[in-house]
Order: C-alpha cells, then structure tokens, then sequence
C-alpha cells in the first residue's frame, strides 16, 4: 500500500505544517470580512477590533498546539480556554484576576452586561451605539463561531461547512431596517471563503473555480440586494416581506414604519362600541430630552392576567362604559399586547403575559409575541359628564413627580405653553387649550417634511423646530404637547397604538380591520377622578372626545361636597384610557431576540431560529442532492470516458467515506487504500452476511476497474459498460465497510464536494 503524499497548498507545494497555517489564516480572515460587513450596524471600530481579537486568538492558539503535534481536539479546546480569557478583559470591567482570568465580581456583572446588550439592540436603531455589554455579546458571540469553524475544519475536515457561519453574519444587515448590505465585503468574504476551500482541498484554482466563484458573488449579489429579507424578519417572520414589529421603545422607529409604503393588515377585531376602539400597546414615561421611553419596569411574575387592577385615579362615581373587544392579531410582532384600555379582564392567553401597572395596566410578556394570537377584552373607559369633570378640579393625587420630568427645556417651548393657555381657568381648561391649538392653527400633518428638514424624532430639538414649521406626524404632536403639559405642572406621557381601523363586512361578518397606517401615537394628560386623559392634537386624525370642552370654572369654585376621591398614591401612576379617537404613531423597530430578551420581540427568537432551520435544512439536502446528481452523471456516462467517469465517482466517494484519498497519489495507489478499507477490517464492519458479501464483490470490482481505466488511459482500450457496474460494487462494498456515522457524514456533508479526483484519476481530463 502506497502511503498517501503530503498535501499541497494553494500557494505552491508545501508541507503539512504550512497548510494548517495557511487554512487557519485564511478561516480568521473570511470571519473578520464578514464582521466588517455589520459596519453599518454598529458605531465604531471597537467591537470589530475585539472579535478579530478573540477569533485570532481562538484560532493561533489552536494552531499552535496543533503545530506541536497535539490532537486537532485538544488544539480547539486550548483556542477555546484562550479566547474565553481574552473575552473576559473585555466583560471584566477591572473585575478579573490579571485581568483576563474571571472571578466571582466577573460573573456577578453578566446580568448588567445582558441588560446593557438587550437596551441597545430593541431600544436602538441603526446604527447602534456600542455599550460594554454589546461589545461583549459580539466578542463571545465571535468567540463560539471561531471555535466551532476550527472543530469542523481542524477534526472533521469538514471545512465547507464553515462557510455556514459568515453566511449568517452576512445576512444580518438585510433584517435590520434602514441598513444597506455592505457589498465590497460580501465580495471580499466569498472570495475568501472559496480560497479557503482551494488551500483545505489542496487545488489550484481551475477554470471551472473560477467560474463558481463568479456564480457565487453573483448568488450572494442576489440573495442581499433583490430578495427583501428586510421586509421578512423583524416584520413577521411569516416570509411574506409584510408585517409590522415593534421593539421595547416602539417609538423610535415610528417615521419610518409610516413611510414603509403599501399598508398591511397588522390585526382585526369584534366589538360592540360601534366606533370602533383604540388599541394601546405601550405608555412611553421617561422623556430623557431625546426620545420618550417606557418606564423601567421588570414583570412582576404575580401579576398574571387573572385580576387585573382597575385603572388608577378614577373617582368611582365617574361615568364609564363596558366594552368588549375580540381581537386576531395578524402580522404584528410585538412583546405589547394591543388591548383597548383601560382593561378589566383579558381572556384566551396563556401565561406568558403580565400587566405593567407602574405605567398603566397595560400587557406585556418577556418570552412571546403577538402573532396569531385570539384573545377577548372587557374594557371600562371613562366618560365623564360635564359635573364630573368639574368635580375632579379640586381633587388631591398623588406624587406625580415621574410623569412632570423633563429638563433644560427651550424657553421658546415653555413660553408658547404659557400663551397658548393665557387664560385657562383650570389646568383641564389649559390642557384642552394646547388641544385646541394644535387642531385649530396653522399645523399639517406630514410625515415628510420633518425628514426633509432633519427634525425627525421625538426629542427637544425636534419639539422645537416642529413647532416652528409647523408641519410633522403624530409623534410630534404627542410630544409637543406632552412636553408643554408638563411645562405647566399637568402630568404626562404619551401612548402608543392603533387607530380603530375600518369596519369591514356586515352583519356577522363585520369586523375593524387595522393595518399599519393605523399606527399612533397620543398624549394622556393626568388629571385626579378622571385619571389618564387622552387627548388628540394630531391635526387631520381621530376626532378629540366629547367631554374635552372648556369648563371655565376656577378650581376654588367646585363644590367642596362633589369632590372626587383621590387615588390611592400606593398604586402609582398607572393605567389609562385610550382615545376614543387617537391617532396614529407607533413604530416599529427590528428586533432581534425572541421576543427580544426583556421584551424583546416575540419574533426575534423564533425568526431566528426559523432562519437557521432553514440553513440547516439546506445543508443537509443541497449538498446530498448536488452530490446525488454527480454520482448519476458519472455512472451513465457514454464513451470514450467510462472508465475515467466510474472511477472519479468512486475515488470521490472513498473521500466521503473518509478513507484518506489525497492528489498526490496514482490510481494504484488509490486502489491500495480502497482495498484497505474492503480489507478485513472492512468485513468486520460489515454487520450482516449481505454486506460482507458486497465487500467481498467490491475488492474484485476495484482490482477489474483500475485495470479498465489503466487500459483507457494508457493502452488507448475503450473501457466496456461493465466498468460503471464494478464501480457500483465498489461503492455498495465501501459504505458496507463503513460505520454509520461515516455514511451519515458521506451524506449529508460530502467532503468531495470542495475537492476533486483529476489528480488521483492520472488524467487531467
């Protein structure tokens, strides 16, 4: 038996030692072309720099031990132990022992490190500051994906499949809305990946190489500039390129979901409120001078939706109306459940869902979304009457310090306030006043413009400039005239939602269809025995409610008897109604996790593991089925190449199989292996007397099928018909000799895919 020649490298002919380097190289390169591809994701070069960092020490450390002569497993656990050192500097926080070995405070810092990556990722958009836990997720993010690249490529000799993991990295930007492919690194990451496979496989590029590698930066141009993954997976998951998703801070993304072009059918429902409902998803609290955020809440595992609280600071002789609302949620993706407010009892969920009173019984779950899901709302808005609202002028509420927080306001911002509501007999009247002044001035609605004049957000700058132009979408209105509330002392936030849609069919089929031009965001103003106010200063959207009239009584004048009582401070401020009439103005940001981890999107998780099933599934079926077509070319060859076919297809078979087959090597010496492996050994393999039989006919097949192509090649003997019989028996002898996991592994990943059998043919043919 012929032992097999050392393989050679891309670079010319060398030793077994350069082309570990050279592949090892070569694998830390193709990782780090495809991270750069995420620049338009991230700010900055830090996180780049840290995960080629962590994989080029993951992956020398490994060659290193390699090189010495270890076992290629024992190298990946050395690279493995050594990249986790260098990822801990970065997570540490001056927290480790020699900084890079962690401690107890080391591990205590991982849940603000998670928390830190999840804030930026759902709260973010595009492209995303770099905090501390961010940069680690993408260190040990790179840190797994070069261990694993160096297990299949080092042990398995399964470098092909390494290409799986830039593949993701380089789809990343295609789900992430507002973010372009970045197309000089796709070209550089498949350019590198095909030498990668060249330099593992020993060849020198060919013509045909050449051509599959055109091919493939033409499939990769495909798949990341026409096919709108965009419009896939934060949306919906569902591969239609529609939908709607929302993140933890649906605001921030609000504009551009506006702008997104065709509506979508986001959600349907029955009620028996005949102008339909207001759907509310989220109250955003904190305002921090650049954008309206939700409050800081972590759900409270008791408060499942079997009682839920009654809405806070309504006086209980206040007028409200019950309401019951059968809502199906479409393409919407969202940890907010949509629910008219406020609610009194939800049915149809299970318990992955809990209300946040800390800022109004709305829903919300930290491990779900919304899609698909049927469920039935009992409802109470109020509806006060003309009394009732004067009434609650003199009552007492509670600390509202949280919802009048807002700082280093415009003074143009606070004067306007104070001449808008000159006059105002009662803080109601003066919130009533900004109203009015929105809806019956000299405001448009556009969502345009602001893009056009650069104030598009829901920041002090953008309120500023809004309320000179004049001109923006309801996320302006909303936070203008919160902002101006609390300039006045009156209690807000602003809520996001839907619009009651429209009513489509009759009779029993009728029901409120919403689609994501029903978006909407609104201010709720805070007012003792009416608790959350919302109002509509959105102009050209939604009507403002009945009961916001003037009272034009002052608060010293309300009857001390009529007084309202004052909600319990205990409870905080909490729940609210929605308008009767809104307006439109959430937003929709891609979201990444499952639901994103802390209220991540329902669909993160599950896209992403819809994605990578998919990739999976294609892992295991193209490369079989491109495999499988090979094998019947060959074996139905015509003349004068029948020999040169049968045996290219049984060489390239014995590679699958993992018998050591390398291009040095003549076809005698081939057959010296292929008989090795039919040898006793491969008859003991063979678990019954059928297979063993076949091993036995395979070792004749071999010794008639090189002496068949010996005669082709060299003697000029056109080889019979016979020879494509003799390989078959060759190849059922080989997997007969063969243990189930290399038949498995010969199947779904095989190895002659990136490799050819020119060399070992003795025929460049």
């Amino acid at each position: 038996m012929t032992d097999p020649s050392p393989r050679v490298g891309f670079f010319g002919a060398a030793p077994g030692a350069t082309a570990r380097w050279q592949t090892s190289v070569l694998l830390w390169l193709v990782l780090v072309l495809a991270l750069a591809s995420l620049h338009p994701v991230f700010v900055g070069v830090g996180w780049w720099v840290a995960g080629a960092v962590v994989a080029g020490v993951a992956l020398g450390a490994s060659l290193i031990l390699r090189s010495l002569g270890t076992a290629p497993w024992v190298g990946v656990v050395v690279g493995a132990v050594a990249g986790a050192l260098v990822t801990t500097a970065f997570a540490s926080g001056g927290t480790a022992l020699l900084g890079v070995v962690p401690t107890g405070a080391t591990f205590a810092r991982l849940p603000e490190l998670s928390a830190q990556a999840n804030a930026a990722i759902v709260d973010g958009s595009a492209p995303v500051e770099v905090n501390d836990g961010l940069l680690v997720t993408v260190a040990v993010s790179v840190l797994v994906v070069a261990v694993v690249t160096d297990l299949l490529s080092s042990v398995g000799q399964l470098t092909v499949m390494t290409g799986l993991f830039p593949a993701l990295v380089l789809a990343v930007p295609t789900f992430v809305p507002n973010v372009a492919t970045s197309w000089p690194w796709v070209v550089a990451t498949v350019l590198a990946y095909l030498v990668l496979l060249m330099v593992s496989t020993g060849r020198r590029p060919s013509r045909a190489g050449l051509v599959g590698a055109a091919a493939s930066v033409a499939v990769a141009g495909l798949l990341t500039a026409v096919v709108p993954l965009s419009g896939v997976a934060p949306l919906t998951g569902s591969g239609t390129g529609t939908g709607l998703a929302t993140g933890v801070n649906p605001i921030i993304d609000l504009g551009d979901d506006l702008r997104r072009g065709a509506p979508v059918t986001v959600l349907s429902y029955r009620t028996d409120d005949a102008q339909g409902q207001y759907l509310k998803l989220v109250d955003l609290v904190d305002f921090s001078g650049r954008t309206w955020s939700p409050a800081d809440v972590q759900l409270d595992p008791l408060n499942t939706l079997d009682a839920l609280p009654d809405a806070p600071g309504i006086d209980p002789g206040t007028a409200r109306r019950d309401v019951t609302t059968d809502v199906t949620v479409g393409a919407l993706r969202s940890p907010y459940l949509p629910v008219p407010v406020p609610p009194t009892s939800i049915e149809g969920l299970d318990d992955g869902w809990r209300f946040v009173d800390e800022s109004g019984v709305t829903v919300r779950s930290d491990s779900e979304g919304t899609q698909g899901l049927e469920y039935e709302v009992t409802s109470r808005p109020v509806d006060p009457s003309p009394e009732q609202v004067v009434a609650s002028l003199d009552d007492a509420g509670p600390d509202m310090s949280a919802y009048l927080s807002v700082d280093e306001v415009p003074q143009s911002v606070t004067d306007l306030a104070a001449e808008v509501t000159t006059g105002a007999a009662n803080p109601f009247d003066a919130a009533v006043d900004l109203q009015d002044y929105f809806r019956d001035g000299d405001f448009t609605y556009s969502e345009d413009t602001p893009v056009d004049r650069g104030y598009d957000g829901s920041g002090l700058d953008a309120i500023e400039t809004f309320l000179q132009v004049k001109s923006g979408y309801c996320v302006h209105f909303a936070s203008a005239m919160a902002v101006m509330a609390r300039t006045l002392g009156i209690p807000s936030r602003v809520a996001v939602g839907f619009l009651p849609g429209n009513l489509q069919g009759v009779g029993d089929d009728a029901a409120f269809q919403v689609s994501s031009d029903d978006l909407h965001t609104w201010p709720e103003l805070y007012f003792a025995g009416l608790g959350w106010v919302p109002f509509e200063p959105t102009v050209g959207l939604g009507a403002p409610q009945q009961y916001l009239q003037q009272t034009g009584v002052e608060p010293s004048d309300v009857p001390s008897d009529d007084a309202s009582t004052a909600p319990d401070a205990s409870t905080g401020p909490s729940a609210s109604t929605a308008p009767t009439t809104a307006t439109p103005g959430a937003s929709a940001t891609p979201t990444s996790g499952a639901a994103g981890s802390g209220s991540g999107v329902g669909p993160v998780p599950s896209i992403a593991l819809s994605v990578l099933a998919a990739l999976l599934l294609a892992g295991l079926v193209v490369p079989s089925g491109l495999r499988a077509g090979r094998r019947r070319r060959r074996l139905s060859a015509d003349p004068p190449d029948l020999a040169l076919h049968a045996w290219h297809e049984v060489v390239d078979t014995a590679r699958d199989l993992g018998v050591p087959v390398t291009s040095g090597l003549t076809p005698p010496a081939v057959a010296d292996l292929l008989l090795g492996r039919l040898g006793s050994d491969g008859a003991a393999r063979a678990s019954t007397s059928v297979r063993a039989s076949r091993v036995q006919e395979a070792r004749v097949a071999t010794s008639a099928l090189l002496d068949a192509l010996q005669a082709e090649r060299f003697g000029a003997q056109p080889a019979a018909g016979r020879v494509q019989a003799d390989a078959r028996r060759v190849i059922d002898g080989l997997r007969a000799s063969s243990s189930v996991g290399q038949r498995v592994a010969a199947t779904i990943a095989p190895r002659s895919l990136v490799g050819g059998t020119e060399a070992t043919s003795g025929s460049t043919a």
